[in-house]
């Protein structure tokens, strides 16, 4: 019997040696195994689905609904997620009308793959868009824009693809390419910017008040079963900077920068990273609004892939969101 690594080491030569038979593996796959990610429409889709399932867990809301997203078939169309889930997209008459005014005019409509919806939880919603300006063969990746408008924060997460690395390519990895010095940059500027226009005093305590975070993320070669979010690492912009400057850390075995689960000793998971934004422990404070409009044209000119979500309505207390997450909804 072979392996897991085997098996799949021997579709990826059979796939090399005979590419009419990917779409017909492919299906085989899809039906006893979950869905086969074969080519960038599939990757860029299966990031959007875990950033739009991200969003909905930061809002503590059910993720369950990002399960039923259809995937694209490799070499058509691409297609964001949020058109493919059931159910009518909402209008935007369902939000205070200045907020759905201002997240309109934040996103603009000219963008040739767009979607948005509405969710509703109590006197809560949340607001989506999944935004893509690109065809996916130029699209770098995908980012995460998360507004809390009540707290007036937001946070910026990157996705970045890990790859199987090492000697029986064992471990997942990521080695710096030519565009991570250029994000970090952004993402300084964008921090310095925040910085600018804090309130003095803070209104609101946090352990981290930088909006910009990094995830090194597997790149899954089937999607994960369910509404599963992507296994991966979250770092600060910070701390990712401060990883490169320390021998030893971050280091592979051959001497080269490398970020993975063996050469990180310190890191947020999904579940963690979560429970810190619900709880209002990370992100930025006071006149967060001033400058996300700024991110998104950023992000959409940095030829990246966005998923932006606002949240609206009185927030929930701590003891509440306990009680929610005890009920069911984990990472």
């Amino acid at each position: 019997m072979l392996t897991k690594r085997s098996g799949e080491e021997l579709l990826n030569a059979l796939t090399t040696l005979r590419a009419d038979l990917a779409a017909v593996i492919a299906q085989l796959q899809e039906r006893v195994g979950g869905v086969r990610i074969l080519g960038r429409v599939r990757e860029l889709f299966l990031e959007q689905r875990d950033a739009t399932g991200l969003a909905l867990q930061l809002g503590g809301f059910d993720r369950s609904i990002i399960e039923e997203a259809k995937f694209p078939e490799e070499g058509g169309d691409q297609i964001p997620v949020l058109a493919t889930l059931p159910g009518h997209p909402a209008h935007e008459d369902h939000l205070v009308a200045h907020d759905a005014q201002r997240f309109s005019d934040w996103i603009g409509s000219d963008a040739e793959h767009l979607a948005k919806r509405v969710f509703h939880k109590g006197d809560q919603q949340l607001f989506i868009a999944n935004v893509n300006r690109l065809p996916a063969e130029d699209t770098l990746g995908v980012d995460l824009i998360y507004h809390h408008v009540s707290r007036d924060s937001f946070i910026l997460v990157q996705y970045k693809k890990m790859a199987q690395v090492g000697a029986g390519r064992s471990e997942w990895g990521y080695r710096p390419d030519g565009d991570l010095d250029d994000q970090l940059k952004r993402m300084r500027q964008v921090e310095e910017a925040c910085m600018r226009l804090e309130q003095d005093p803070p209104a609101d305590y946090r352990f981290v008040h930088q909006p910009c975070w990094i995830k090194f993320c597997k790149s899954e070669q089937v999607a994960p079963k369910g509404d599963a979010l992507i296994g991966g690492m979250y770092l600060t912009r910070e701390h990712v900077e401060w990883l490169r400057g320390r021998p030893g850390l971050a280091t592979g075995p051959k001497g080269g920068e490398l970020f993975g689960y063996h050469t990180v000793p310190r890191y947020l998971d999904n579940t963690t990273f979560t429970q810190l934004v619900q709880d209002g422990w990370i992100g930025t404070r006071g006149r967060a609004s001033d400058i996300i409009q700024a991110q998104i044209k950023a992000s959409l000119d940095g030829s990246r892939a966005l998923v932006f979500a606002g949240l609206i309505g009185d927030d929930t207390t701590q003891a509440e969101r306990t009680r929610e997450r005890r009920g069911g909804l984990t990472g």
